[in-house]
């Protein structure tokens, strides 16, 4: 991804262990409506799920600020102007429903080598020692990793889209251990991961609390990995004790270690992974 036509709201994750790189608009919204950079929560944004977490985690008296952040992974492709058009989604949404409720606007976040190493270096190397492989699980962590240095400078909270169950379906990035975990990964650092739909079984529900009908995967950037761990006929491909193993042996210490080394500027991803593979 060229950052260039984004540099006014894109937000470097090395630098996020340190500095606050906010776009001039966002800090001066922030300026002159007197809002403490403590109030703000990360508002993970991608698709439906993500635009109702936010709707419903507003909800609560306590998050009344989000700044919407999209974190690319790589692996995703699509046209980006779909996210501007969803943040005004959004925020007319929140204004609707909502007094002194604020949607600040939207930033972009990149780190591919990040994303390789947890996810795309060593899958050899995963596949023969757990006989088992989706980038999935690990890419989730990167969602979560990209965003807590900014977090931990800002209100220490994210809220996130994740759901549990898909109507009838479910995810393998999405299922309970692998919430817990991520969650695990959060409070390390002192971060609160706000799963605010994550018991929502209906489709529709989550339509009615955007009050538009947007369905599941439309609107959004699509993955080039879409559907890589079920079988020819869409059933899930799941073994449970081999993701687990390679959630709590490979991808959780790996992150934990990634954050850790970041606030000492150590980038090198791959060198970080390769005591855990």
């Amino acid at each position: 991804m060229n950052t260039v036509g984004y540099k006014d709201n894109f937000i470097d994750f090395k630098k996020s262990f340190n500095e606050l790189e906010l776009s001039k608009e966002t800090m001066n919204i922030i300026y002159n409506r007197r809002i403490d950079l403590k109030n703000i929560v990360i508002g993970e944004f991608s698709g439906r799920d993500s635009a109702a977490a936010i709707i419903k985690a507003m909800e609560n008296d306590d998050i009344n600020v989000v700044l919407p952040i999209v974190a690319f992974t790589g692996t995703d492709y699509g046209e980006v102007d779909i996210f501007y058009k969803n943040w005004e989604l959004l925020n007319k949404r929140i204004n609707k429903l909502y007094k002194n409720k604020t949607l600040l606007p939207l930033h972009f976040m990149f780190e591919p080598k990040l994303w390789n190493a947890i996810n795309g270096r060593f899958v050899v190397k995963i596949l023969k020692k757990y006989n088992y492989y989706t980038p999935c699980i690990g890419c989730h962590s990167y969602l979560r990793i990209i965003r807590i240095p900014l977090a931990k400078q800002l209100g220490e909270k994210i809220i996130s889209g994740e759901r549990i169950h898909h109507n009838k379906d479910f995810k393998i990035d999405q299922f309970t251990d692998v919430l817990e975990t991520y969650h695990k990964l959060c409070d390390n650092f002192g971060v609160e991961l706000l799963l605010s739909v994550k018991d929502i079984r209906e489709g529709d529900r989550i339509k009615e609390i955007i009050g538009y009908k947007w369905e599941q995967g439309k609107n959004q950037f699509s993955c080039v990995f879409s559907g890589n761990y079920r079988d020819k006929d869409g059933k899930v491909i799941f073994d449970k004790e081999n993701i687990l193993n390679i959630l709590n042996e490979f991808i959780y210490p790996s992150s934990v270690e990634i954050i850790k080394k970041g606030y000492e500027g150590d980038f090198r991803y791959i060198e970080i992974v390769k005591n855990f593979i």
